[in-house]
């Protein structure tokens, strides 16, 4: 057995494939982040408020995801219920994260690993992204707006009509990507010459954000972090191993689950589910921007100042959890679990995560990219 390490970089981040392979067929592989910032532990002793400034910064790419997460982690702590306009103007700017990681995610980390592709398609839509962002959360990135509460922001009529303006261009143009009925040339020509049996893992799928159309199959009770053989903490549900994500999330999903009943939990499928959903995710912003009612409060202020409490939201890349415990205002402990910390963990070759188990008995010209279909985020892990 030859055992080979292999650096992964553009994945926010980097990381380590320890990869055990036989005539080039990976029989085994151990993944390692080797990253560490403490946030957790920074975040003690300091003002609740501190954190809606902080969390943001865990990730340059999903920092709406972790903001609205601490939010909802300290309003549960404290007891504070918000309007529904502050909600679903959460909604829309987490919805628009996920759509906007989604495609950069394809054109830019993905799509390179195996061929060539124009890149500039990536940032077609991060500029009316930015500038619908801006209307509800003003600076970017490392937004602030979602506090205790509620929102910082007021809309005008002229300014939802802008937004849902802007919603239904991008719509239009991204079925140029994929349309609504799953057809894409730049997905089927990314498989072409590739099997679309590739990477298929251990077929075990957990939900349990409840934000945008998705709905929880999970209790977080049940879930439990545990020492790696690196920084990045393991991550089990009821003692197992499971993956979050898009395709996690879809499986209700009609044209979704045609694909999975045809490929099963393939890096096709999963890629496939991930890109389909910025579709899915468009209806439903385009949906509840005419739910918005201007004359509700946007924000209403806290009474209590202790409590434990835990915010959960499906992030792009998956259940994303935010746990704290306030005394007199101040934290006393908050604890992060990553999506990539389910998907990414180190099990063994009887009982491997996710990503471990798409990796083994494939050929190991693909280890980049099965690897990266995770969409994996080494900069959260490493919080």
């Amino acid at each position: 057995m030859i055992v080979n390490k292999k650096i992964i970089t553009k994945i926010e981040g980097e990381a380590t494939l320890k990869l055990y392979k036989k005539n080039e067929i990976i029989e085994f592989a151990q993944i390692e982040f080797w990253q560490y910032r403490g946030i957790e532990e920074f975040l003690k002793n300091r003002h609740y408020l501190d954190a809606c400034v902080i969390n943001p910064r865990v990730c340059g790419i999903c920092g709406h995801s972790h903001l609205i997460a601490t939010a909802k982690a300290i309003e549960d702590a404290l007891n504070i219920e918000i309007t529904e306009k502050a909600k679903i103007l959460r909604e829309i700017t987490l919805g628009l994260e996920i759509i906007q990681n989604h495609i950069k995610w394809f054109y830019l980390t993905l799509y390179p690993t195996i061929k060539k592709i124009d890149f500039f398609k990536a940032f077609e839509f991060s500029k009316e992204i930015a500038k619908i962002i801006a209307i509800i959360a003003g600076q970017f990135p490392h937004n602030s707006y979602a506090i205790p509460g509620g929102v910082t922001c007021d809309l005008t009529n002229l300014d939802i009509l802008k937004i849902k303006n802007s919603l239904k261009k991008m719509f239009d143009k991204y079925q140029n990507v994929i349309d609504i009925k799953g057809d894409s040339k730049d997905l089927e020509n990314l498989f072409n010459g590739i099997s679309k049996e590739l990477g298929k893992s251990i077929n075990k799928f957990l939900v349990l954000g409840d934000n945008l159309y998705f709905k929880s199959n999970g209790d977080v009770e049940f879930v439990k972090e545990e020492q790696s053989i690196s920084f990045n903490k393991n991550v089990l549900y009821k003692d197992e191993f499971v993956e979050v994500g898009p395709l996690a999330r879809n499986l209700n999903n009609k044209l979704i689950k045609v694909i999975y009943n045809s490929y099963k939990d393939s890096i096709y499928t999963r890629i496939f589910a991930r890109i389909y959903e910025v579709n899915l995710i468009f209806k439903y912003l385009l949906k509840i921007i005419d739910e918005i009612n201007i004359n509700e409060k946007s924000y209403i202020k806290p009474k209590n100042c202790s409590g434990t409490g835990i915010g959960i939201v499906e992030a792009p890349r998956g259940s994303l959890i935010h746990k704290v415990e306030i005394e007199n205002e101040k934290i006393k402990n908050y604890e992060i679990i990553v999506p990539t910390q389910f998907n990414l963990s180190n099990g063994t070759k009887n009982k491997p995560s996710a990503a471990q188990a798409s990796l083994m008995n494939e050929n190991e010209k693909f280890a980049d990219f099965i690897f990266k279909c995770f969409d994996i985020c080494a900069i959260c892990v490493s919080h």
